[in-house]
């Protein structure tokens, strides 16, 4: 017999984020037998394996390195093959296993009688979410109905839980024949199903519940898992058929409505961008709906995966980023950006820097650590990132304006809410000088929204929450955090894969409307837009550009994101419209005794409208 009691075998791949939470619970453990910790990197990623190194003199662990991509299974296989202990507990990395947990679970087969069955063990986990509408209206509901169904399972039945903690004897293991590794997804439940068949009884343990902080944060996550564990039944059956009912004819009036969803989903990438269109809508909804909602969307996703029967997990890696690569575009005066180049480098979490030089009448200096990319040609913001961005080497990309402060925690904050909010694109909380709040979060543009921008007379309204609605401003985005149609571009994370594969911006756009043009074809990919409210940069704003020519360049910027998306006609009669309404407010300011030319005022708008130079 082995001198150890326990294995704890971790599996892990780009771990190094979630990893010292459940070391630092491991370190609190509270038992008297010999026991051990073994991680196995499933492919080093992010350099999990000096994280570990810090930990060896409070934790019993040894540390297992594979080239990895081939599948968790294959994981857990390896490490339980080299765990020593008698009895092979296994803890997912993000979980958080109270001081009681390995003790609890070693007494559990201790106490068994020397002519009892195998037992296998199993801790529920307890889902930690953020305050979000997601987790509100469907997250925690949800799992308070799983746990509360699995607590009334029949012991026949308790093997669908087998999953992220659990313990069985290695000998009862072995004598399955482990873990089926040519298994994508359900791994886990597969294993426990042979158990059970193999006469090892299962129990669940209210008393060793652990915390779970890795549940789906969004319905966009969640239906993508649905997907795939719709899919992964078809797989499941194939070795154990009858396990999962058939599908049946819809019979009720939502399990049609589930159905139409359905019909329309064909991967697990559609499965995701339904899911972000609910995420995006959830805010607005009635509260009495949203959990209706979320529902919907992950059972439609459930039934087309089986459905496809495409089982091929994909792990989601975007909660794991921590290679940031960060562009500055660069036009003009050096200063602002070499100030912002030395807040970079005190970064607590390390960045790669490019700055991308739009052709500056003043060439940007060479520095070390920087890299730049020159271009030859003024192209605007869309282009100059795009070139930097092409040499950027990280998961995430950080485009900021060269007019920025961040505090030297900026990345590592970004960092944070990338976990928390994956698959999105991002932007901070952004105020000026003086500590103004600026309108981060926009809802797409309309004609509506621009006409009401456009009209002179209801400038005396800028300050009211009115105006800030009518031309299309998130006002929600400025007392919690969520999510909008799009963020301003002044300082924006995004998802490098994501960016590039919707071919980064579209450079016909010079300065204004391409961000939002970005994130409309980002949306369509499945990614949602959230407006954080930490962490807070200052933005000086403004830049080096004449202030005509800013202008010019936004309403050129909105007629083609307007061709693109909606109208161009519309949009110019709605401007049109209104600069008549300006031209009357302008001649009764005239008649007032303002010096106010309101003719030239109007043809320098109609101008504008038009396009003309």
């Amino acid at each position: 017999m082995t001198d150890l009691a326990v294995s704890v075998v971790v599996p892990t791949r780009g771990g190094a984020s979630r990893l010292p939470v459940l070391l630092d619970a491991l370190a609190a453990q509270v038992i008297d037998a010999p026991w051990e910790v073994v991680v196995v990197i499933d492919g080093e990623v992010d350099d999990s394996r000096s994280l570990l190194e810090s930990y060896v003199d409070r934790v019993p662990l040894r540390v297992i390195e594979r080239a990895g991509g081939d599948g968790v299974a294959a994981a857990l296989a390896q490490g339980y093959a080299e765990a020593r202990g008698e009895y092979v507990l296994r803890c997912d990395d993000d979980l958080t296993p109270p001081p009681g947990l390995v003790a609890g679970h070693l007494a559990r087969h201790r106490d068994r009688t020397s002519d009892a069955a195998p037992l296998g063990v199993i801790s529920l986990t307890r889902d930690v979410f953020p305050d979000t509408p997601y987790a509100a209206a469907y997250g925690r509901p949800a799992n308070e109905r799983l746990l509360a169904e699995a607590y009334a399972r029949p012991s026949d039945e308790r093997w669908r839980h087998w999953a992220a903690c659990n313990s069985v004897s290695k000998a009862a293991y072995d004598a399955v024949g482990g873990f089926d590794t040519t298994m994508g997804y359900r791994e886990d439940s597969e294993l426990g199903l042979r158990l059970a068949k193999a006469g090892v009884e299962i129990v669940i343990d209210p008393d060793l519940e652990v915390e779970h902080r890795g549940p789906a944060p969004d319905t966009a996550t969640r239906a993508a898992r649905a997907f795939t564990s719709g899919a992964s039944t078809r797989d499941f059956d194939e070795r154990h058929p009858g396990r999962h009912s058939a599908a049946a004819r819809p019979s009720s009036a939502w399990e049609r409505v589930v159905g139409t969803a359905a019909a329309r989903i064909d991967s697990r990438t559609s499965a995701h961008a339904l899911g972000a269109r609910v995420d995006a809508a959830l805010p607005r909804l009635p509260r009495r709906v949203r959990g209706k909602a979320v529902a919907l969307a992950v059972e439609a996703a459930a039934v087309a995966g089986r459905r496809v029967g495409d089982a091929q997990w994909v792990r989601d890696t975007t909660t794991d980023v921590t290679s940031v690569s960060v562009v500055v575009p660069h036009h003009g005066d050096p200063a602002p950006t070499l100030a912002l180049l030395d807040q970079l480098a005190a970064q607590t979490h390390p960045v790669q820097v490019i700055v991308a030089d739009d052709a500056s009448p003043e060439p940007f200096p060479d520095r070390a650590g920087v890299e730049v990319v020159r271009r030859a040609v003024n192209g605007g913001f869309g282009a100059n990132v795009n070139s930097g961005a092409a040499a950027a080497t990280g998961e995430a990309l950080l485009v900021l304006n060269s007019d920025l402060t961040v505090e030297p925690t900026f990345a590592a904050e970004m960092v944070a809410a990338a976990r928390v909010h994956p698959h999105a694109v991002l932007a901070p909380r952004m105020v000026d000088e003086n500590g103004r709040e600026a309108w981060v979060g926009r809802d797409f543009p309309r004609v509506r929204h621009q006409v009401a921008a456009w009209l002179t007379p209801l400038a005396r309204f800028r300050d009211t929450s009115a105006w800030h609605r009518a031309v299309g401003h998130d006002v929600r985005a400025h007392r919690s955090e969520g999510e909008v149609d799009w963020v301003v571009g002044a300082a924006m994370w995004i998802p490098l894969r994501d960016f590039r594969e919707v071919g980064g911006f579209d450079e016909r756009f010079f300065m204004n409307s391409e961000e939002v043009d970005l994130q409309r074809r980002l949306r369509d990919r499945g990614l949602s837009v959230v407006a954080l409210r930490s962490p807070t940069v200052v933005h000086a704003g403004g830049g080096s550009s004449p202030s005509e020519s800013r202008r010019r360049w936004l309403v050129e910027g909105q007629l083609l994101y307007a061709e693109k998306w909606g109208s161009r006609r519309r949009l110019q009669a709605g401007l049109v419209a209104a600069t008549a309404l300006n031209f009357v407010a302008n001649s009764a300011r005239r008649a007032a005794g303002r010096e106010v030319d309101a003719r030239a005022i109007a043809r320098h708008e109609l101008s504008l409208v038009k396009g003309e130079k």
